[in-house]
């Protein structure tokens, strides 16, 4: 039998996985303190809410994406593309849960959004 090298091992992937669902919630972190100086605590509880929500939707998307094991190319890219779409829904979710229930304000909920999915991504880039 022959050795198998591979590029990236599944455990790089999980330490990944990790690393993009701990930076956004430190960002999101100081967006939400620095809001509740400036903007209230309804501003906060709107960007901390969204934040977590985009950090929480990566991480269940990780999970989905990288949790079956060695498969088929086409199962792998189904779980992929199921996994963007949880992640996606719940976002949206969480977005008109804030929105329409609680009366959070809007520019405060896109922002955690925006700021959690910035650190996600750089923290993916980061080698």
């Amino acid at each position: 039998m022959q050795d198998i090298h591979v590029l990236n091992s599944v455990d790089a992937g999980r330490r990944l996985m990790l690393r993009a669902a701990v930076y956004p919630l430190a960002a999101v972190a100081v967006l939400a303190l620095a809001l509740l100086l400036w903007g209230g605590p309804k501003a906060a509880l709107g960007a901390l809410l969204s934040g977590v929500a985009v950090s929480a939707a990566g991480w269940v998307a990780a999970r989905m994406a990288l949790g079956g094991g060695v498969q088929a190319a086409g199962s792998a890219m189904t779980r992929l593309i199921l996994a963007v779409v949880a992640k996606w829904v719940l976002v949206f979710g969480v977005l008109m849960v804030g929105f329409l229930v609680f009366k959070l304000p809007a520019l405060a909920l896109l922002a955690g959004i925006a700021v959690g999915l910035m650190f996600q991504v750089l923290a993916l880039a980061r080698r």
